[in-house]
């Protein structure tokens, strides 16, 4: 029997201390109308700088190289300045953002020539065929434009299906039971590529977990950031949040956090999980849930009286300092 060994978090079985092995992580990020998106990389390589979880590649879905700088500037704060880059070439959303610029002429950063960078699809392949079967959580905080092409390009369904265990994606409002989505609380990351979203979510070969809006943003309540400013003045993160709020960095929701901590640590007494079922989406991006024991669907829920935990255990991840590499 082979014991898969995991830095920090320990198990325990007849009386011996176990670990588990690191969760490999393909993070896609849209890192551009929302500092959360850099909050979310902090979160990200803080669980890497404690042996939680292994970052296999950080790619972007929009096609603003400037977000792909930025997110090369805060892996190069990290301490990761070799981690493989991709982004959404020729195609993809297009979005102003108050930092990307900014954080991009304030930091060094590789993206000098950013055809020199591979497609997302590309960065994608690259990665996951070289991990071992059924090892990889892709996690998406922004639009879905990679996903859905790297699942209608050659290989990249059977791909998916073999080397990736689970797809946790930040998007949709899961509200009633069973939940729909009357887009009352607006759902951009599928709106803005709904095409994308669309055939992603239909044909994905595997199980998807969703966290939700009323979860970890807008009306979750949760928000956190402005203790960014206890960090030192040359952190991107700090810098992106205060560029987002106009000079001061102040609390934001946590959905990409929030995504991010799961990805990685599961549950772990922050949320509980939905039964099995199938998110019906409408190529209007409204959705109806199928209560179904077979399907592949899930999403999180909140815990009661849970909040103050979550901001918690996120917030001393967001303000942890970078253990160079």
């Amino acid at each position: 029997m082979t014991i898969i060994l995991r830095f920090l978090i320990p198990l325990f079985l007849g009386g011996v201390t176990l670990t588990a092995a690191p969760v490999k992580i393909l993070f896609d990020t849209d890192m551009t109308t929302d500092c959360d998106d850099a909050g979310a990389m902090a979160v990200l390589h803080a669980l890497a700088d404690r042996g939680e979880c292994e970052i296999l590649a950080t790619v972007t879905s929009v096609r603003d190289p400037l977000a792909l700088a930025t997110v090369d500037v805060i892996n190069r704060y990290r301490g990761r300045p070799a981690l493989p880059l991709g982004w959404a070439k020729g195609e993809g959303v297009l979005m102003p953002s108050k930092f990307t610029a900014r954080i991009a002429a304030e930091f060094s950063h590789r993206v000098t020539s950013p055809g020199s960078f591979p497609d997302a699809v590309d960065a994608y392949r690259e990665i996951l065929t070289k991990q071992p079967d059924h090892s990889v959580i892709l996690v998406t905080v922004g639009y879905l434009t990679n996903v859905s092409r790297f699942l209608q390009s050659s290989g990249g369904m059977e791909i998916a299906r073999s080397k990736v265990v689970k797809w946790v994606c930040m998007g949709g409002n899961f509200i009633g039971s069973p939940p729909e989505d009357d887009l009352k609380l607006g759902n951009v990351n599928f709106q803005r590529d709904a095409a994308s979203a669309y055939y992603a979510i239909h044909h994905w070969p595997g199980e998807i977990v969703f966290a939700g809006r009323e979860v970890c943003s807008v009306p979750s309540g949760l928000a956190i950031g402005a203790s960014l400013t206890n960090t030192p003045a040359d952190n991107p993160v700090r810098r992106a949040y205060e560029h987002y709020f106009g000079g001061t960095a102040k609390d934001r929701h946590v959905a990409d956090l929030a995504t991010v901590l799961f990805a990685v640590r599961g549950l772990n007494d922050c949320w509980d999980l939905s039964a099995a079922g199938r998110m019906d989406l409408r190529e209007d991006m409204t959705f109806e849930w199928n209560q179904d024991p077979t399907g592949r669907h899930r999403y999180l829920l909140k815990k009661e009286s849970n909040d103050l935990h979550v901001e918690r255990v996120l917030e001393a991840l967001l303000i942890a300092p970078p253990r160079r590499i």
